[in-house]
């Protein structure tokens, strides 16, 4: 453990903290967010389908939880590439991300974006909220909640 003492340990191993440069500390660049999907108000059933816009950009800021594409970060990795590279270039050096067990954390991901932008991104551990836990979290003892976390 004294190999670990004073370093951080990133996607893609361990760094010194004087690299770590301005750090955002808390960011999602990956997660699966269904589990907090709540039905549209009545008559707007539609716009929870619709393509994300522009043009639907109002009702989306009022009703984020109500649209199921906007859930699934997961699948925007191309996009969120673009913005870390916007960060990088605008002086930012790290991201913690906080995206747990239970909300489709991707640390294979992770590691890819840390890779192709030189962003330094420290994976958060733990298990989201209860409705998030599969049977097979929900049976784990302490000692195998552990395991999956380190």
């Amino acid at each position: 453990m004294s190999s670990l003492k004073g370093k951080i340990q990133t996607v893609l191993g361990l760094i010194d903290p004087s690299q770590l440069g301005y750090t955002m500390t808390h960011e999602h660049l990956t997660m699966g967010f269904s589990c907090c999907y709540y039905p549209p108000p009545p008559g707007q059933e539609a716009l929870s389908e619709k393509p994300i816009e522009m043009k639907h950009l109002f009702w989306l800021k009022q009703n984020p939880y109500s649209h199921k594409e906007n859930l699934l970060l997961y699948e925007e990795t191309d996009a969120v590439r673009e913005e870390l590279l916007h960060y990088k270039a605008a002086g930012g050096g790290s991201i913690v991300e906080n995206t747990t067990t239970g909300i489709m954390r991707d640390v294979k991901i992770l590691k890819q974006l840390s890779e192709e932008t030189g962003v330094h991104v420290i994976a958060g551990a733990g298990f989201y909220v209860d409705a998030t836990h599969s049977s097979e979290t929900k049976a784990m003892s302490v000692e195998q909640v552990g395991i999956k976390m380190v």
